[in-house]
């Protein structure tokens, strides 16, 4: 940097109101690594003044993104899935890389302001990941580059990246990792919340499958966490404890050889829910015992997606299905690879002004309960306010996925090796004076289903943090002694508490 062209920084940064010392910020006016510089612009909170500091900091286009830059600051603000998370940051900046998202966290911890990460923004909770006009969002989808390693069994995947992308760049190769199971969903959220895939039962969880994280830290270091290296309490922390250790930029996740997949869609009429509701307790006990069985299924319809990754004509896993009788094929049985999945699923991920709210519970897989809890379901929705609408998923999980967890290095989630299911049921309304509303019935619905479920004793206390509402104690749910690993690993690696103060909301050990 030349003397006059950091006078000029440095003259900007003085300019800026309030008084407090901002030391040990890298200003970078080129897009390349700048010297460490003292500024006195005295921020101390103040958003506005931050945002002018990552401005004259980030120079590139559309790096740091403020409300008065319009319609492309509002592209941005919209790629959160629900409308209600759409909150209006004093700006966006949007780091494209890792060593610039160091110094951006450097700046926010130097000047105190709140913050939110962003991956994909699929997230239904407003403020996990956005933040209003109080704080910056930082933004990670330049972080978007599916790299295969020379030898081609693992993947070095950005956060940025949507699965979409991810399968794009695999599936042509012969390859695929475990990941999300609808294209548009974001790479960073599914992963640090576990992520179901559709090899849940024969690969186990998403973050089961890393074999490094490339980790941002509140200080500004970047490091690589793995099984094997010095930061092994940190790689073991990211397998459960989500946003509380720092900023993952990058996700070393192993490869697998895959095929096309026999694919079969169909719905059946709603007389016949009570027995499509024992078929999927019938699947758990008996059809999911084959690892390469999976399911999707809405009991509104009620509607599956049938898949088995081998293409095959029919699967004896799915007899219980088969057996139901007369059904409405939703397109003809196929063998088709998973981008054709991808394109399958996705086709439902149309948002628009759209507003999205949902929460989770767990129970042992029971057929009865499935069909009482769905009863619940029912009656609390039909209270809803005009124009919303709720849909209740059921996620069927083999037992072999708490065991692969174990076998794989372990994870923090405390799961039992019993057939359950996780729901993911979920409301969408468009008109914002319903939220309280919408949010109160969905607690309610919560609440009656975890009773009714401790009733039969068949609740189980782990709560999937991808699905998991406002209120809901996830990081609890883990057992008290993932909890106490989960602080000790935040304590050593972020001291000062730049993740548990400054970030806006998450799964954090300060809502303990």
């Amino acid at each position: 940097m030349t003397r006059s062209l950091r006078s000029a920084v440095l003259a900007a940064l003085a300019a800026l109101p309030t008084a407090r010392s901002l030391a040990h910020i890298p200003i970078r006016v080129d897009g390349t690594a700048a010297p460490v510089l003292r500024a006195e612009p005295n921020c101390a909170g103040d958003p506005v003044c931050t945002c002018k500091v990552l401005q004259d900091t980030f120079t590139g286009i559309n790096t740091t993104l403020l409300p008065s830059d319009g319609a492309t600051y509002q592209d941005f603000e919209d790629e959160n899935y629900s409308a209600a998370c759409r909150l209006p940051a004093a700006c966006i900046v949007n780091p494209k890389d890792a060593q610039e998202v160091s110094t951006a966290i450097k700046i926010l911890s130097e000047t105190e302001t709140k913050f939110a990460v962003r991956s994909g923004g699929h997230n239904y909770i407003p403020g996990f990941a956005s933040v209003n006009e109080s704080g910056v969002l930082i933004s990670l989808s330049n972080l978007n580059s599916t790299v295969l390693s020379d030898d081609k069994k693992t993947a070095n995947i950005g956060p940025g990246n949507r699965w979409q992308d991810v399968y794009e760049a695999l599936v042509p190769q012969g390859l695929t990792v475990v990941g999300g199971r609808v294209g548009p969903v974001g790479v960073g959220g599914l992963v640090l919340g576990g992520g179901l895939s559709y090899f849940a039962s024969q690969r186990g969880l998403a973050f089961d499958n890393v074999k490094s994280y490339e980790v941002v830290l509140a200080d500004g270091s970047i490091v690589t966490a793995s099984a094997d290296n010095q930061y092994s309490d940190l790689y073991k922390g990211l397998r459960g404890g989500a946003t509380n250790f720092g900023i993952v930029t990058n996700y070393e996740l192993y490869t697998y050889p895959v095929a096309n997949f026999y694919v079969d869609a169909r719905s059946y009429s709603p007389n016949q829910t009570t027995d499509f509701l024992h078929a999927v307790a019938e699947y758990q006990n008996e059809g999911q015992l084959d690892p390469l069985s999976s399911i999707q299924l809405l009991p509104t319809g009620p509607t599956i997606l049938l898949l088995y990754n081998e293409p095959v004509q029919q699967a004896k896993a799915f007899d219980s299905f088969y057996n139901l009788g007369s059904y409405q094929p939703i397109l003809p049985a196929f063998n088709g690879s998973l981008l054709d999945i991808m394109t399958l699923t996705g086709s439902r991920f149309s948002t628009g002004n759209v507003r999205t709210y949902g929460e989770t519970f767990t129970h042992k897989a029971d057929a009865d309960l499935m069909v009482e809890l769905y009863d619940i379901f029912t009656e609390e929705t039909a209270n809803l306010p005009s124009g919303a609408t709720g849909v209740w998923v059921p996620n069927p999980i083999a037992a072999s996925v708490a065991t692969i967890g174990k076998q794989n290095g372990g994870n923090l989630l405390g799961l039992q090796e019993v057939p359950q299911q996780w729901y993911e049921w979920f409301i969408t309304w468009t008109d914002s004076t319903q939220d309280q509303s919408v949010w109160d019935i969905s607690q309610r619905i919560t609440q009656r289903c975890t009773d009714a479920a401790k009733a039969k004793n068949l609740s189980l206390p782990y709560l999937f943090m991808n699905t998991a509402g406002m209120k809901q104690n996830v990081l609890g749910s883990f057992g008290d002694e993932s909890v106490a690993f989960i602080k000790t690993v935040a304590a050593k690696y972020d001291p000062g508490n730049v993740f548990q103060k400054l970030q806006n909301n998450g799964f954090l050990i300060r809502n303990l």
